[in-house]
């Protein structure tokens, strides 16, 4: 008989294309996935993926039945949070995945009020670039995301705003525009700009900038966290725009660098509470989108 297992190890070798990686994921030793990949080939009689020793590919009816486990185990996902919601709002198992530069800023705002007001509920945390974010949250990876800019048009999903988090503008020591107290966009035309790598979405809010400001990227310089961005800054390689939360909890305390406001209205980014729409939890997330927004910083703006 075909497991609830077998489904779950063929989904993840058909995602990660990699027996290893797929393990890793799910949570179990590589030799007993084979196995359990192996079981659901023989009952099927069907090849599943083609196995070399450099890469895995899945065969032509692999692509399509692992569209359909991947489904079914959607469906198995909704039925228990159909379940759990009628119990206890907020109780239970709740899978958030999270933007690297939102999450460890945004988090210790509301955590404290969760852990009051739903002492049930078991928050899991996982940090994704946006891609990765929408596309575990389709597989049934993630109950609910935060991210930027989400695609409000794709019927698949419900995206709630949250929030717009401004950009702070973080200069070296001794830059000129560190004189004023606050700055217009336009203060920036000719600057070299130091921004992330693509995946997170701030680059693109920060590209923006660039662009209505006169400013242009760093042609030589990109960095991997928000940290780096920073440190760069503060060894004199250029500036950068980073979001009001990280700036409030890491920037504004290191000495090394100056930040500034820009003036009302201030470029930003939006920030969205994403869910499938087929969640039986719907309920429930609206209460979790509740939570958040009570215990936001003054810093942030409204996403109207």
């Amino acid at each position: 008989m075909i497991t609830l297992r077998h489904l779950q190890c063929f989904a993840a070798v058909a995602e990660n294309l990699h027996f290893r990686k797929a393990a890793e994921q799910i949570n179990i030793s590589q030799p007993a996935l084979s196995a359990q990949v192996s079981q659901l080939e023989e009952m099927l009689g069907v090849l599943l993926f083609e196995r070399t020793r450099r890469r895995v590919l899945p065969t032509p009816i692999g692509r399509e039945l692992a569209e359909r486990a991947n489904a079914i185990l959607r469906s198995v996902s909704d039925l228990e949070e159909f379940a759990q919601g009628s119990r206890t709002p907020l109780s239970g198992i709740l899978r958030l995945g999270v933007l690297p530069t939102l999450g460890p800023y945004l988090l210790p705002h509301f955590l404290p009020e969760m852990r009051r007001r739903y002492p049930d509920l078991k928050l899991y945390l996982r940090e994704e670039s946006a891609d990765r974010l929408l596309a575990d949250l389709a597989a049934g990876q993630f109950d609910l995301i935060l991210m930027s800019s989400a695609p409000a048009t794709d019927q698949h999903l419900t995206v709630v705003p949250l929030f717009r988090e401004p950009l702070w503008a973080v200069l070296p020591l001794g830059h000129s525009l560190a004189a004023k107290d606050s700055l217009a966009p336009a203060d920036l035309a000719g600057e070299l700009l130091i921004v992330l790598e693509v995946g997170d979405g701030l680059r693109e809010a920060v590209l923006s900038l660039c662009h209505a400001a006169g400013s242009r990227e760093h042609p030589d310089f990109r960095a991997t966290s928000l940290d780096s961005l920073r440190q760069m800054v503060a060894t004199g390689l250029g500036a950068t725009c980073l979001p009001a939360l990280y700036v409030d909890a890491e920037a504004r305390a290191d000495e090394q660098v100056v930040v500034r406001r820009f003036a009302d209205p201030p470029p930003s980014r939006s920030i969205d509470l994403v869910w499938r729409r087929t969640s039986a939890r719907s309920t429930e997330y609206r209460l979790f989108h509740d939570l958040i927004m009570r215990n936001l910083p003054p810093i942030i703006f409204d996403a109207g």
